[in-house]
């Protein structure tokens, strides 16, 4: 018969995370900010803190950095990776082309239950924006671009504009803090929602495009201010 030691030892005992979990983790804690742009990753460290050997470790970091989220310097080793200002302004050119055909596409295949999480999820951003809770609006606001993205029922375009997303997501809260620009991000919000409930498909994609080279040019706007 086991005795209690035992039994405890065996409930402590969890499964070993998988490649595609730690892979998970990882990518999460870079994109809540947890691990932040320029913070150096060993494997020794990430091993110990997932309990895993260093062989899931070192491939989920290659996957990582097959989306660009982490890097690899000589004599530095693997960091979480920093976007240059340029980088950034190439990433949101991209994200305008794509998102743009996103808006186009939901426009013209948008069914009535993702109407309704879109409409909830707005409603959502529209409070966090009135309360100034810049975290809870960024949450929101991703919500609902992956509703969008869902909408255009392409894997293909998904995969684009999600790699491109979680990228820009290295960022932060750059643009969510400037004064005024979640209120005029609600205002593009609900104009963009409101042609493609009508089913407005190019005036969807307008409006999606102008959203971004507003964010755009904020971004640039929110460098120069950096150098001053």
């Amino acid at each position: 018969m086991p005795t209690s030691t035992a039994r405890t030892s065996k409930k402590r005992d969890a499964p070993a995370l998988s490649v595609e979990q730690v892979c998970d983790k990882i990518r999460t804690a870079i994109l809540s900010g947890k691990l932040r742009p320029g913070d150096k990753l060993t494997e020794q460290d990430l091993a110990a803190e997932y309990r895993v050997s260093r062989t899931p470790i070192r491939e989920a970091i290659r996957q990582l950095e097959v989306e660009r989220l982490v890097s690899r310097t000589p004599f530095v080793g693997v960091t979480v990776t920093q976007l240059r200002p340029s980088e950034i302004i190439e990433l949101l050119d991209i994200r305008e082309v794509l998102e743009g055909l996103v808006a186009r596409l939901a426009a013209k295949e948008l069914q009535p239950e993702q109407r309704t999480r879109l409409r909830k999820t707005f409603d959502r951003m529209t409070a966090s924006a009135k309360s100034g809770n810049v975290v809870q609006y960024l949450d929101e606001a991703l919500a609902f671009r992956r509703i969008l993205v869902e909408c255009s029922r392409s894997e293909t375009l998904t995969q684009y504009v999600m790699g491109i997303e979680n990228r820009l997501r290295l960022v932060g809260n750059r643009t969510a803090l400037i004064p005024g620009r979640m209120q005029a991000a609600i205002s593009e919000h609900k104009k963009l929602l409101q042609a493609i409930e009508a089913g407005e498909a190019q005036a969807a994609e307008q409006l999606n495009r102008e959203r971004i080279q507003h964010i755009r040019a904020d971004v640039e706007k929110s460098f120069s201010f950096s150098v001053l």
